[in-house]
């Protein structure tokens, strides 16, 4: 990933994974998930026949891209199955903002998709090209270092201790929810929303300042099931039994 890559209209690459089949990812190390990834290195997509036809884009963090489950078993997946073809860009450590530009990139060189869904990422996470071109990753709720698995520096990352305090995260969420729904009115697209897991926690407290923003006709609370069962093969994931009972509710919400 260059900063070229970053400022274009392209989709972000991680060339790491482009093309490759792999037995572990981020904090997987299980060695029992294939991870079949496209030519941008992203989950592979899959196409299923025999239901309402659309071009459905999932994006977020390792929750969307299904770290420690198997592909046909993760909610994107899932929901395809019901709704046609998936393109799912989620990608394990990201932030809300690489969560937008993506949906730009997408929109602007390769094609506009019927339906979005997206499950945001902690507010508070960043990611940036430092000045030595150096793709780098912040997790805004513990500090990275050499052998962390997701936000891994060389040097032991002390910015988290700031990105939760004066509201930045707050400002970071709506910054990039905003400009995801502009893309939307304008490209016609039916986008929904959700959170789960830890950063619902997170975003229960910062609920009351987001009347204004939210439209609640197509966020998805997942109040009965956002809680993470740590059944995922790396055991700090969901397992397919969650993102089953994930993707039923959230269709149910949507259909």
């Amino acid at each position: 990933m260059s900063l070229e890559n970053i400022l274009s209209n392209n989709i972000i690459t991680y060339p790491q994974y482009a093309n490759r089949i792999l037995h572990t990812m981020a904090s997987d190390n299980s060695g029992k998930i294939t991870y079949k990834m496209n030519e941008y290195g992203y989950r592979d997509s899959k196409s299923v026949k025999g239901v309402p036809y659309y071009n459905v884009l999932t994006l977020g963090c390792s929750w969307t891209m299904g770290i420690g489950v198997d592909n046909d078993l993760i909610w994107p997946t899932l929901m395809g199955d019901k709704l046609g073809k998936v393109y799912n860009y989620g990608m394990y450590g990201v932030s809300t903002s690489f969560v937008a530009k993506t949906l730009f990139k997408f929109v602007s060189s390769q094609l506009t998709p019927d339906i979005v869904l997206i499950m945001w990422p902690g507010f508070s996470r960043r990611d940036y090209i430092n000045d030595k071109g150096d793709y780098r990753k912040i997790g805004g709720f513990r500090k990275a270092h050499s052998k962390d698995p997701v936000w891994k520096n060389e040097e032991e990352d002390l910015l988290f201790i700031q990105l939760r305090n004066d509201n930045q995260d707050l400002m970071e969420f709506w910054e990039a929810y905003n400009f995801v729904e502009t893309i939307s009115r304008l490209y016609r697209i039916k986008t929904y929303h959700t959170i789960a897991g830890y950063y619902y926690d997170v975003f229960k407290t910062l609920e009351p300042n987001l009347g204004y923003t939210i439209d609640y006709d197509r966020f998805f609370d997942p109040k009965d099931c956002y809680k993470n069962d740590f059944k995922g093969a790396d055991k700090e994931h969901p397992g397919p039994e969650w993102h089953k009972t994930f993707a039923d509710n959230f269709y149910n919400f949507i259909k």
